[in-house]
Formats: C-alpha cells, structure tokens, sequence
C-alpha cells in the first residue's frame, strides 16, 4: 500500500480508486468525498476516466495487427537495440504506479471537455479519406481485380462463348455498354477468342472479350462508354501487380487490353486491337 499524504488530490483519487492506499487513507478520502462537493466531481471524473481507459484498451485489444507489422514479424525484420527498454527491479514502486493514474487524470479532464469535438474530427477526417481512396481508384483497377478472377477459370472462363458466333456476342455487348465495335481478330499474334463477358467498373457496364495463347495464359479487351478526356487514341501504359493493361481513349469508349506482366508485346497487340476494334 502507498502513502499518498502531501500529494495532489488527483494523484490521491486515483490510488483510492486502484485500491493501492492504506485503510486509514482510504477511509479519510471516503469521507471527503461523501463531505466535499468538489472532491466528489473530481472523483466521479476520474471514475468515468478509468472506465473509458479500460474500453478503449479492450477494444485496442481486439484491433487487427496491421499488416506492414505482420510483414515485418514474419520477414524477421530486426529491431534497433537502442531502442529496446529493458525492465528491471524498481526501487521506488509507488512513483512507476503513480505516474500512469496521474497522467491519465489529466487526459481524462481533456477528454471531459474536448473528446467529443476531437472525435468528431477524426470521423471526418477519415471519411475525406475514404472519399479520396474511392476518387483515386479507376475503372482499371476494376477490371484487373475482375481478370484475376476469371483468368483462372477453366470451364466458366466466359459468359457466352465464341462458338455463339461474332454476330450474337457484339449484339448483346454493344447494347449493353452503348458502344459499337467490331471483334478483332488476333489469331496472328497466337491468341484464340473464346468469348465474352459482362462486367461492371466504376458503376458503369464493361464489355470484356477474352483471348487464350497457346501456353493457355488468358488476354482480355475490356471497354465501356465514356466521356473523352485527354489525347484520343494514345496508349497508356501501367501495371498491376502481375498484370499489364495498355489503355487508350477513342469516340467516346475508353479501352484496354490487359495481360501478364511478363508478355514483352502486350503493347504491339495493343496498337492491333486499337486499330480493328
């Protein structure tokens, strides 16, 4: 038990509330705070302090690890010895249990005050956040995270297949996206049709026309209606991972072929279907 005599009032609360003073001192602050009106609302305070501290900390227990620590625990990433703390014996055990229950009064007759606005704050700002992520993404990141999917498909790799005929694909295609194309023949550079799909990027309908080599790696031509922005008819080049997209604007349709990474002529092909498309 600790001997609180001659410290703030804050400081002596808050041992009374931990149970860490002697019966003698915890009977005489009973008393003041049954007798004392202020001694009662500083008490109530750092009551409500310590069981906000306590949900906050339990809910900090149940947060996900985030993943650039994950990484780094499972790469073994070594920690800087500097750094370290190393805890030993404690000489003067009332000052280490002290300090923690004193800080936390003075956060808590912040929190009584401020908690509200700050946390209202941080809500907004994290909603700017999350609209700004959402502005960033384009309808690209759709389609590559659609032809992860589908690429590996085997049976279902398309909706309707080429043995359909061209004429029946482009009509539900082009009625569905609003934009009229032809369906380029790429047999020259290795690539078999297979068929078509229906997708959807950036809350618009995509069309999307799926092509296999003879290794059986999976090439796509995706398109949807669009405003013209930008250079018409420039190819755009950018990565995803493992995935390579070459894309382009054109009478009102935005474009792109998409393929892996490693396939040095995926623009060479872009350039073709650019042209007969």
């Amino acid at each position: 038990m600790q001997n609180t005599k001659g410290l703030s009032l804050e400081i002596r609360l808050s041992a009374y509330l931990d149970g860490e003073v002697t019966d003698a001192e915890h009977r005489e602050l009973e008393e003041l705070v049954a007798r004392d009106e202020e001694a009662r609302r500083l008490f109530e305070q750092l009551q409500a302090g310590n069981a906000f501290g306590n949900k906050a900390f339990e809910d900090f227990l149940h947060d996900p690890v985030p993943l650039s620590l994950v990484r780094r625990i499972k790469q073994g990433t070594p920690t800087n010895p500097k750094a370290e703390r190393v805890t030993t014996a404690d000489p003067i055990r009332h000052r280490t249990r002290l300090w923690p229950r004193t800080l936390a009064a003075s956060v808590v007759l912040l929190l009584v005050g401020g908690s509200t606005g700050y946390i209202l704050g941080m809500v907004n700002s994290q909603s700017e956040q999350n609209q700004q992520v959402a502005a960033a993404r384009s309808w690209l990141d759709d389609i590559a995270e659609y032809h992860r999917v589908y690429s590996r498909q085997e049976t279902h790799l398309v909706e309707v297949p080429a043995s359909q005929g061209d004429a029946a694909i482009i009509n539900w295609l082009a009625s569905s996206v609003g934009v009229n194309f032809n369906r380029p023949d790429l047999a020259a550079q290795g690539l078999t049709f297979e068929g078509g799909r229906l997708l959807v990027a950036a809350g618009k309908p995509v069309a999307q026309l799926m092509y296999r080599n003879a290794e059986g790696d999976v090439f796509a031509i995706c398109f949807l209606k669009s405003e013209s922005k930008g250079e018409q008819g420039k190819l755009a080049e950018s990565m995803r991972d493992d995935l390579a997209m070459v894309s382009w604007q054109k009478s009102g349709a935005s474009y792109v072929v998409i393929g892996p990474s490693a396939d040095a002529k995926l623009r060479d092909l872009a350039e073709t279907v650019a042209t007969e498309i």
